[in-house]
Formats: structure tokens, C-alpha cells, sequence
């Protein structure tokens, strides 16, 4: 039986997804499909090729041909395909099977080796990210899409595709058929009051749960709907309408909104997200943008705040009733701001323990063409070109998880002397754990790869509820892995069995979050492994045999000298 096709005409070839079904001889066919009237790219890569996968469970057999359907490569289908390249045993004839035996099977296998050649080819030319490429862009209405060209232009030239939607746009869907369709999110709708149902706030939590990154850009006039769901990330936002102001950092004859920020007093030094080039470039301009306070959520890492002059504040002239209030509390009782210099941060952002990244931009305005790498004059008169364009590429690379991603390739543990991993261990036993771990880096030609990653503050735990054993793992530089960097500590079983667990844990504001476990337990010794002499024992043993010859001789003393008194009784009696 093939796979369904939607209730669509089966010639026409067309499936949305790739399924397979089962049938009463217990044996799956396997049909990869043309999308159906779709962004190709969006969901497919893959050669094309008629040919369809027929295979059994027990034996790949029935290799056949079909005339009306397309091979595309999905997520997920590859290794059904790979699998049916396997040597495969006779079985019945099928209906309909046009090739039979090794010419089936040879032709598999050329579709295959095709389909491996032409996705590696095209992984040369896809984006730099490592998960994924495809970016969904909701912008409001009122924005032009075309003001901020340069930005959009700069996330194409590093391999992203982008399609732009409403926030009211009901085909704007993360997820379809429980499989996400975008791998990155952009909402840049602050002053939304309603949203499609796939782009409400729970819909963005539940993606964010499933490994979308995503990147709010906002503006002065957020909605309450956007501020409840700030609220959710632990991010309180100014009153409306208040603008991060800023009277002796701003460019002569513009507002007092359009503050400047020098980078080594307002970024805060992190080289997961920001690079060594952005932290000493030119100032960054941030106009007309709200500021936020940041709470008690560990995973919150604040990236840019306000210089120490900035305050918060409303950018308008002040009526004669509100200049008098404002005369009558200056004094004493006069309210202070609650948000002033460094408390008010501009560019915030958070990991999930699932390593979703998340990034919150108080001024999308930053982000528009006039000021992408544009020359702008300080307080001083003076022409300095802004960073804008460099603040944001870093921070949309590590957003997007071109940078600061590490992962675990390996971990392995076994007995000092030994190779290979046991399920049991002795007390006492000199064991010796190591893990693989790879970085993400990317070229400036377009490609990525994994490579080593270097770090001193990496430790494992020995753990059984608690940690018995903390140690440090360092860098072993004897050992050359194929990808990544292997690191290696070596220590002693505790006294102690149980079930216990290898478990390192690495959390690093910036870097991907690592946790892995292995699980070894650890017995006591046999009752016949134990030395027949324990060192610590020798006084104890001293005093029993001391003890021993101490009775000898005082037995023997005395049975010598009862003898010689009974001898001596028998001669006085004579």
C-alpha cells in the first residue's frame, strides 16, 4: 500500500508530508513526494528522481519503480532511504513491480548516492546556523518593510530565507503536522493588540519549548497583551510612551530619544555573543527605544544597558499646569525616576535549559537603514560611524546559534589500564572519565563547521543522590579526536556501592547549556577478594599473637611449677 496523498489524485504525485502505512503482510512502502504547492526549499532538499521504496521489516526486498511520484529528501526520511541499500533477501512478487533483483536494488542505490552527493553540495550553500535556516519575519502593517532593507539583506547573505507575514495571518504557522516549519522567528509587532492563533503568546511559548529562537523588536508603544507576555520571561518594560532619553550623549540638532551608547561602558563584555571588534567599534544608536528591568530569572543575560546620564522619560514639551506640578515636586517630595543609567537595560536576552535562545531589542528603529553602519556626529562635533550594524549581527549570529554553541560528541569511562566501559566497578577502583566536546564555528565564505573548544572551568560530578566525588576536567592534548576537544579526569571510587552517575553540567551565561549522564554502579568486594592481610590491622594482629604466646608461656610457667611442688610434697611425705 503507498503512502496517502491528502486526497489528492495519487497521479499527480503531490503530499504535503512523508509517511508510510501498513498493510496485512506486515510490510511498509514508502513514497517521498513532490510538496504540494509550497515553498519547496521551506521544507525539502533533495534530487528528484521517480522512484518509489518498498520494503518488509524482516527482509528489504521489492525494490520497484513507480512512475508518478518524486524522491525529495525530509528531515527524517533519509534513513529510511539509506536503510533500504541494505543486501535484501527474495520474497513474493508484488503487484505492479516493474524491476526485479539487483537491477531494482542497483537503482536504489544510484538515486541514493545522488541524493547524498547533491545535499552535501547543498550543505555548502546553506545558512551558518546550526539548526536550521528558515526565518519567519511577523511585522505590523504600519512598518515598512523596505526601511530596513540592509537588514534583511545582511540575514540573506548569511544563508537565511525569510518570509515576512502579518501578526494576523493565519498561515503564519510555526508547527504543522507537529513538525516545525521555521526554524527562527522574528516578531517585530509591539503595538499589536490581536494575533493569529498559531502567533499568540502561549503558541510562542509552546515553540520556544520546541527549540525556535526568537527576536522581539520593540518600540515605546507596547500593548498589554505583549506586556503580560514579557512578564512571562521575568521582563517588566517602561510605561507607555516613555523613551530611554539622554541629555549629554545624543547627536546636535536631534532629540533628546536618539541616544548614542559608547560600547565599552554600555555592552557588557561576553565573547559567546559579542566579538572583540564590536566591544572597541564606534557608538551604537539607539532612537526613540523603551528600556526594561530585568528580575530574578537565572536565564536572563542582559547585553546592552543605558550610559550612566540616560534616564526614562516622556519626549514632549510640557503644558503651563504640568510645568507648574513639575515646580511644586522638585523639591524633596518630588518622584524619583525608576529607571536611570545602568538598571535600565536596552538589549536583553535568555537560554532555555532546551537551549532555545531568545532575544529582546528595546528599538527596532535601531535596525533601520539610516542607521546601518551609517556616520553619525557625537556630542562633541565630531564624526564617528555607529556599530549598529555590527551589534546586531553579532547578536542575531549568537541568537540564531551561529555562535556560542557547543555540544557533547562523546563521553566514555572505564577502569585505569583499561579500554573499554563496564556496567560494574570496585570500590576503590582508579577510574577514568572523558568527553568529547565540540564548538560551532563559522567562515566568512558561508560555511560552518564543528571544531575544538577550549575551556578550565569544566568539571564532572561523581554522583548517588549527592556528589560524592567533584573533580576538574582538563584538557587531555594526548588525544585527537576526529571533531572537538577531549577532556579527561582521573580519579578513585569512593567506599562506598551503589548505583552512582558520571554527570557534568556546564552553564555559562552565553554558551550552549550541556548536561549529560552516564550511569555505572559500584559493588563492594567479593568475600574472597579481600586481602588475607589488611595493613591497618597489624596492631590488632600484634596484640592476638602476643596475646597467644603471653598464655603459652604463663602455662607452661605454671604447669612446671606445679610439677616441681607436687614432687616436692611426695618427698617430705616419705
Amino acid at each position: 500500500m503507498k503512502a496517502s496523498v491528502d486526497g489528492k489524485n495519487e497521479k499527480e504525485g503531490r503530499t504535503d508530508v512523508c509517511d508510510a502505512e501498513t498493510n496485512q503482510q506486515d510490510k511498509f512502502s514508502l513514497v517521498l513526494d513532490r510538496q504540494s504547492g509550497g515553498d519547496v526549499g521551506s521544507a525539502f532538499r533533495g534530487y528528484r528522481r521517480n522512484v518509489a521504496v518498498t520494503w518488509s521489516p524482516s527482509a528489504l526486498s521489492r525494490l520497484h519503480v513507480a512512475t508518478d511520484c518524486e524522491l525529495i529528501y525530509r528531515p527524517g526520511c533519509l534513513s529510511a532511504i539509506a536503510s533500504s541499500s541494505a543486501p535484501s533477501h527474495p520474497s513474493p512478487k508484488a503487484p505492479g513491480q516493474k524491476l526485479q533483483g539487483s537491477i531494482h536494488l542497483f537503482v536504489m542505490r544510484l538515486a541514493l548516492s545522488a541524493v547524498l552527493s547533491l545535499l552535501g553540495l547543498a550543505g555548502l550553500s546553506a545558512a551558518r546556523s546550526s539548526t536550521g535556516d528558515r526565518v519567519l519575519v511577523i511585522l505590523e502593517p504600519q512598518l515598512a518593510q523596505d526601511d530596513y532593507s540592509k537588514f534583511w539583506a545582511s540575514l540573506k547573505e548569511r544563508g537565511y530565507e525569510l518570509t515576512f507575514k502579518g501578526p494576523k495571518d493565519d498561515t503564519a504557522k510555526l508547527f504543522e503536522y507537529d513538525e516545525p516549519q521555521y526554524d527562527h522567528l522574528i516578531m517585530y509587532a509591539p503595538s499589536a493588540k490581536a494575533f493569529a492563533e498559531s502567533l499568540s503568546p502561549r503558541a510562542l511559548l509552546d515553540a520556544q519549548f520546541n527549540g525556535i529562537n526568537t527576536l522581539y523588536l520593540l518600540s515605546p508603544n507596547i500593548s498589554e497583551i505583549n506586556r503580560d507576555t514579557f512578564r512571562e520571561y521575568d521582563l517588566e518594560f517602561a510605561e507607555r510612551d516613555s523613551l530611554l532619553l539622554d541629555a549629554f550623549s545624543h547627536p546636535p540638532d536631534v532629540p533628546l530619544s536618539t541616544v548614542l551608547l559608547p560600547p565599552p561602558s554600555t555592552l557588557v563584555p561576553n565573547a559567546a555573543i559579542l566579538s572583540p571588534s564590536t566591544l572597541s567599534a564606534g557608538p551604537i544608536v539607539y532612537p526613540s527605544g523603551t528600556v526594561h528591568s530585568l528580575g530574578l530569572n537565572p536565564y536572563l543575560v542582559e547585553v546592552l544597558h543605558a550610559p550612566k546620564t540616560a534616564y526614562v522619560g516622556e519626549e514632549r514639551p510640557l503644558d503651563a499646569d504640568e510645568a507648574e506640578v513639575e515646580a511644586a515636586t522638585s523639591g524633596k517630595g518630588a518622584k524619583e525616576a525608576i529607571l536611570t543609567g545602568k538598571k535600565a537595560a536596552l538589549v536583553s536576552a535568555m537560554q532555555t535549559r532546551d537551549n532555545a535562545r531568545i532575544g529582546f531589542v528595546g528599538s527596532g528603529a535601531m535596525l533601520r537603514d539610516e542607521y546601518w553602519g551609517a556616520t553619525v556626529k557625537g556630542p562633541d562635533g565630531r564624526s564617528h560611524e555607529s556599530s549598529n550594524a555590527e551589534f546586531i549581527s553579532d547578536f542575531t549570529k549568537w541568537l540564531f546559534q551561529e555562535t556560542g554553541v557547543v555540544k557533547v560528541i562523546s563521553t566514555t569511562h572505564h577502569r585505569e589500564g583499561e579500554s573499554a566501559p563496564l556496567e560494574l566497578y570496585r570500590i576503590k577502583d582508579d577510574l577514568t572519565y572523558s568527553m568529547t566536546v565540540a564548538a560551532h564555528y563559522t567562515t566568512p565564505n558561508g560555511t560552518s563547521y564543528w571544531g575544538p573548544w577550549h575551556a578550565d572551568d569544566v568539571q564532572m560530578d561523581f554522583t548517588m543522590l549527592d556528589p560524592h566525588i567533584r573533580t576538574a576536567l582538563k584538557e587531555d592534548k594526548s588525544v585527537s579526536p576526529e571533531v572537538g576537544t577531549t577532556y579527561t579526569a582521573k580519579f578513585r571510587a569512593p567506599d562506598r556501592h551503589g548505583v552512582f552517575k558520571f554527570v557534568v553540567e556546564y552553564w555559562r551565561p552565553g554558551w550552549s547549556y550541556i548536561r549529560t549522564s552516564d550511569t555505572a554502579s559500584v559493588i563492594p568486594f567479593r568475600h574472597d577478594e579481600y586481602p588475607r592481610f589488611i595493613d591497618g590491622a597489624w596492631p590488632f594482629y600484634t596484640a592476638c599473637f602476643s596475646m597467644s604466646f603471653a598464655f603459652l608461656l604463663f602455662c607452661t610457667i605454671w604447669v612446671s611449677t606445679t610439677a616441681d611442688r607436687t614432687t616436692g610434697d611426695k618427698k617430705k611425705s616419705e
